[in-house]
C-alpha cells in the first residue's frame, strides 16, 4: 500500500471529490518515511485515538446497533490487552452520519470529527454519506473505514479510505442466485434511489438476465426507484404486482418496514419476498408469522453465539441488529494493530501498515489482538483473521475475498442464518 503525505492527500481529495460527482454512487500525524513500514521514535504519536461516524437517527439509524456494540467490544478487547503502544485507545467523537434528507447533520458531524482529530474514523455506513463526508475528512488527512459501504464505485477511491466488507458485485451475485436456485425467473424489485439501491439491483439485474431471468418492475434505466426516507409504497407495490413476478426484492434501508406490510395487504406471498443487507433485520412490530419463509442476504460471516454475547454484553442494544457488527469489529482490530506494527498511532503510519496486518503479504495467522500483537512484538508478520471472514485487502483496499450470508425468516420474523456462500 502507498504512504501519501497530507499535502498528496489534500491534493488527492479534490480529485476524490470530482470522481464522487461524476461517479453518483455507491487524525492527521506526521507523515511516514516513503516505502517504509516503521516511524522513528521521535515522530511517534502513542495514542490511538479515534472516532465513530454511524447513523444515531435517520434512515439508517436501525442498523447502528452491531457496529457500534463492535466498536466498545474490539477497544475493550484492545485495551485490557495492553492497549496499542502500551497505551488505552480513546474514542475522541462519535458523530452523527443522518442520511441525505438533512445534509446540515453530516456538516455538523464532519466538523466534530475534524475538530476531534483521530487518526481513524469507523464510518460511514451508508455509501452515500461516504460519499458526502469524504473530501473534508480526507483532505483533514483522517483515514476512514467503512463497514458497510458496498458501493462499487468506492473501491480504490481514495488511499485514506478501506472498507471491510465485500461490494455490491458479490452481494447481487448471490442474491440473484439465490432468487433463480428458489425458482424464480420474473422478479419485481422495489429500489430505493440511491447509491446502494441503484448499484446492488443493477447486479442484481445482471445476475438474473446472464441466466435467462427479468426483471419486471424497477430495472435499471426504468425510473422506478423510490426516493430515501419513502413511508407509503401503496402505487410502487401495486405497479410491480401488476407484473405478475414470481418473486420480489425489496433493495432498502429502513423503507422495507412500510413496504412489506404494503406487500401482504395487497395479497402477494411474502415467502417469496427477498431482502437485502440494508433491511435484513427483525421485525418485532409486525404480526406473528407474516415474514416466515422470506429470504435475506447480507455480506460477511454470520455472527456466531459466542461473538453475539460479547456483543450483546458490550451494548445490549446489539441484539436489536447483528448486521455489520463482524465489519465494524475488524475494521478496529486493523486499525490497532497497523499502530501496533509500525510503532506510532499516527494516520500515515497505520496506512502504511494496513495490508500487511490484513495478511496481504502472508504472515502467521491469528485472531485476537493479544494474540497478534504478541507475534508483532517478536518481529513476526501476521495475518489477522478477521470475524467477517474476509481475505487480506487488495489493492482497492478491500477485502480480496468475502462471504455472503444466506438468512430465512421465522415464525417470530427473525432472520435466521442457514448458510454462506464465497465470493
Amino acid at each position: 500500500m502507498k504512504v501519501y503525505s497530507k499535502k498528496a492527500v489534500g491534493a488527492l481529495a479534490l480529485m476524490a471529490s470530482a470522481a464522487l460527482m461524476l461517479s453518483a454512487c455507491s487524525g492527521g500525524g506526521d507523515t511516514a518515511p516513503a516505502g517504509g513500514d516503521e516511524t522513528t521514535a521521535d515522530s511517534a504519536v502513542d495514542v490511538l485515538r479515534i472516532g465513530t461516524l454511524l447513523p444515531q437517527t435517520g434512515s439508517l439509524e436501525h442498523l447502528i446497533y452491531g457496529p457500534q456494540a463492535a466498536v466498545k467490544l474490539a477497544v475493550s478487547e484492545i485495551n485490557d490487552a495492553g492497549g496499542v503502544l502500551g497505551k488505552p485507545v480513546e474514542v475522541v467523537v462519535e458523530a452523527n452520519e443522518h442520511d441525505p434528507t438533512d445534509p446540515t447533520i453530516m456538516n455538523k458531524s464532519v466538523d466534530e470529527i475534524i475538530k476531534a482529530d483521530p487518526a481513524f474514523v469507523l464510518g460511514a455506513m451508508g455509501t452515500g454519506n461516504t460519499n458526502a463526508a469524504m473530501p473534508k475528512i480526507t483532505e483533514a488527512g483522517i483515514l476512514m473505514g467503512s463497514p458497510s459501504n458496498t458501493g462499487i464505485a468506492l473501491a480504490g477511491i481514495n488511499p485514506l479510505y478501506f472498507r471491510t466488507i465485500a461490494s455490491d458485485i458479490i452481494q447481487g451475485r448471490a442474491l440473484g442466485n439465490l432468487i433463480l436456485q428458489d425458482g424464480n425467473a420474473k422478479v419485481a424489485v422495489l429500489t430505493q434511489n440511491n447509491d446502494y439501491g441503484k448499484g446492488l439491483r443493477d447486479n442484481l439485474q445482471t445476475t438474473l438476465e446472464d441466466a435467462g431471468g427479468e426483471v419486471t418492475y424497477g430495472a435499471t434505466g426504468a425510473g422506478e426507484e423510490f426516493p430515501e426516507a419513502q413511508t407509503t409504497f401503496s402505487s410502487e407495490v401495486t405497479a410491480a404486482l401488476a407484473t405478475k413476478p414470481d418473486a420480489v426484492a425489496i433493495v432498502s434501508y429502513v423503507e422495507a418496514k412500510q413496504a412489506i406490510p404494503e406487500l401482504a395487504a395487497q395479497g402477494f406471498d411474502l415467502s417469496k419476498l427477498y431482502l437485502v443487507d440494508g433491511n435484513t433485520v427483525p421485525y418485532p412490530e409486525f404480526d406473528a408469522g407474516l415474514l416466515e419463509g422470506a429470504q435475506g442476504t447480507t455480506p460477511g460471516r454470520t455472527v456466531d453465539d459466542t461473538f453475539e454475547k460479547a456483543l450483546v454484553a458490550a451494548s445490549p442494544d446489539a441484539s436489536k441488529s447483528l448486521n455489520f457488527a463482524p465489519e465494524a469489529y475488524d475494521a478496529v482490530m486493523l486499525v490497532a494493530l497497523a499502530a501496533e506494527k509500525g510503532g506510532s498511532a499516527d494516520t500515515d503510519t497505520i496506512v502504511a501498515n494496513l495490508h500487511a496486518v490484513s495478511g496481504t503479504d502472508g504472515g502467521e495467522e491469528c485472531d485476537t489482538f493479544k494474540a497478534c500483537s504478541d507475534l508483532l512484538a517478536e518481529g513476526k508478520d501476521i495475518h489477522y483473521l478477521g470475524k467477517a471472514g474476509g481475505g487480506p485487502l487488495n489493492d482497492d483496499n478491500e477485502p480480496s475475498t468475502a462471504l455472503i450470508g444466506i438468512y430465512k425468516y421465522n415464525a417470530a420474523n427473525e432472520p435466521v442464518a442457514v448458510g454462506e456462500i464465497e465470493g
